[in-house]
């Protein structure tokens, strides 16, 4: 323990991080403080690892696809469901020439959802929105893995690499049979929720979610599956993303700054600040001991 703590002390003072912390002298006395009066607890069964640094330690991506499914959970490796989006990916020869995809199953609903994402098929396919460019990507089905990686990951990005404006939406409907439409969250934050991997993150995700909830409401950003208003966070559950031992894993996706940061053993006397500054300010308050890392494309930084 004292070896683990000395470890910790070490990242702390020695580690540039790419996302700024919180300081009291600008952010009042109380910035590093958690919440004193949460709802939600996490049971006392529920054991996570705290000694291991974290920071730099995830495998890079430059893009994550959510796959609409409809579900909080899934096979214990969702890429293995047969017949799904997620197994196509898995299975395709395809690959983005930016570098790695991250394909989760989500809780997200279709667009077209007449009955349960569940009746995925072949032909009819599924939604899956698109990170940090925040577009939906409609009736995607197995054959067309290639198609959204040239058509909506790789084009766009290549194009605003170039100093032109990214492709509208009538013109990718021009090369593509997809068709696309914005997300209007202005923040995404995903939870990883898949319980048949690890029972943790089955239980911790449900919590930090209602306790994320108490802290949006009165501000008047959280939105549900149906509210269509633009702004606000929209809170999902996806499939495992690694690290379950470190639940709960919180990724924060922010539009206007097209960031991800990347949290984790959050609890939920820890949302209050996870609103306040991470979410809103871009702010880590435990650094040391929570922020796993990410990636800021205004400032091309990355913590891989």
């Amino acid at each position: 323990m004292f070896q683990s703590l000395l470890s910790l002390r070490a990242v702390k003072s020695n580690t540039n991080y790419i996302f700024p912390t919180v300081n009291p002298k600008e952010d009042g006395p109380d910035c590093q403080r958690d919440c004193a009066d949460c709802t939600v607890h996490f049971p006392s069964k529920v054991k996570i690892e705290t000694s291991k640094p974290l920071y730099g330690k995830t495998k890079e991506f430059h893009c994550h696809v959510l796959v609409a499914t409809g579900r909080s959970d899934w096979n214990q490796h969702a890429e293995q469901e047969k017949g799904s989006l997620m197994e196509a990916f898995d299975q395709s020869a395809y690959k983005s020439r930016h570098g790695r995809i991250m394909v989760s199953a989500s809780n997200l609903q279709p667009a077209d959802n007449d009955d349960t994402a569940d009746n995925q098929t072949m032909d009819k396919g599924t939604t899956v929105l698109l990170l940090p460019s925040f577009t939906f990507v409609d009736s995607v089905t197995n054959n067309d893995v290639q198609e959204l990686i040239d058509s909506f990951i790789d084009a766009p990005q290549s194009q605003s690499q170039s100093g032109t404006n990214p492709p509208s939406t009538e013109q990718q409907i021009v090369r593509s049979r997809l068709t696309s439409r914005p997300c209007a969250y202005e923040y995404v934050i995903l939870l990883c929720s898949h319980k048949r991997r690890d029972a943790r993150c089955g239980i911790t995700a449900p919590l930090i979610k209602k306790e994320l909830e108490r802290h949006l409401r009165p501000r008047g950003l959280y939105r549900d599956a149906n509210d269509e208003r633009p702004g606000g966070v929209g809170i999902f559950f996806v499939s495992h993303v690694g690290g379950h031992k470190f639940s709960a894993n919180v990724l924060i996706y922010r539009k206007k700054e097209q960031q991800m940061i990347w949290l984790a053993r959050v609890k939920p006397e820890h949302c209050e600040g996870v609103v306040n500054y991470t979410l809103l300010q871009g702010k880590v308050v435990h650094p040391e001991t929570q922020l796993r890392g990410g990636f800021d494309r205004q400032r091309r930084l990355t913590s891989w």
